[in-house]
């Protein structure tokens, strides 16, 4: 598994899962976060060396597990961002032991299937505007990433399939399939942004509801992309949780 590499490596490990085609969803807590942990941030289907592979999130979660064991580090901390954010409610579920504490982002686990079926609909009928260079550095810019990241941004796209931008939306994790996430002692943080949808918030409420070892947080501003454009307020809210005793 490719995978980007932050900070020093004697620091603990924290293991980055960024959001759907975009690698460096985290760019903004980088610096924050190297200062207490080793970074690293794998290239995840749609994203990076990784942009040309179909989105399975049962192959994706195996292949997670088996990197992080090869790593030979002990436990690791995991941060996920949307769909990296489901993955690491999988991670957690299924490989509690490979973890010391886990944070959940705009993790969205239940869903309508009618919900499902719109947000597919839109991907397909978006998908172009994932290839046009100018939007993309647009949209890196609006995010606040460097022009390295544009650039990265803009090369990988050209590379991301159809079918796997759509499945990011049609290729579901539910928190009901899960059966193990109740049973998780590891501390965890759930959150989304105050302008999130619906189901995004039942989401939140419900990680919280079925397990007491995760907190749940309604953040105040924004809404899906507020790791990107709230980080100010974020940040030292991930690290208090990060580093706590």
């Amino acid at each position: 598994m490719v995978f980007d590499s932050y900070g020093d490596s004697k620091n603990p490990t924290l293991v980055l899962l960024h959001g759907a085609a975009a690698l460096d969803t985290f760019t903004h807590q980088y610096d924050a976060l190297t200062e207490r942990f080793h970074v690293l941030v794998p290239h995840l289907p749609g994203a990076g060396e990784a942009a040309a592979e179909a989105y399975n999130p049962q192959e994706t979660c195996g292949a997670l597990a088996e990197w992080i064991k090869s790593l030979n580090v002990g436990k690791v901390l995991v941060m996920g961002h949307s769909v990296g954010g489901q993955l690491a409610v999988k991670l957690v579920s299924e490989h509690e032991e490979l973890f010391s504490r886990a944070v959940f982002l705009s993790a969205w686990l239940i869903s309508s299937e009618k919900s499902v079926k719109t947000l597919a609909s839109i991907a397909k009928m978006s998908y172009g505007a994932i290839k046009n260079a100018s939007l993309l550095r647009m949209q890196a810019k609006y995010w606040g990433m460097s022009d390295q990241q544009a650039e990265k941004l803009v090369t990988y796209s050209q590379k991301i399939k159809r079918n796997t931008y759509v499945g990011f939306y049609a290729n579901r994790i539910l928190l009901k399939d899960l059966p193990g996430y109740a049973k998780v002692s590891i501390p965890m943080l759930t959150m989304c942004a105050k302008g999130e949808t619906a189901e995004m918030k039942a989401s939140l409420n419900a990680l919280g509801e079925q397990n007491t070892n995760c907190l749940t947080v309604l953040f105040p501003q924004g809404s899906h992309d507020f790791v990107m454009r709230n980080y100010r307020l974020l940040n030292p809210m991930l690290m208090d949780f990060l580093t706590a005793e």
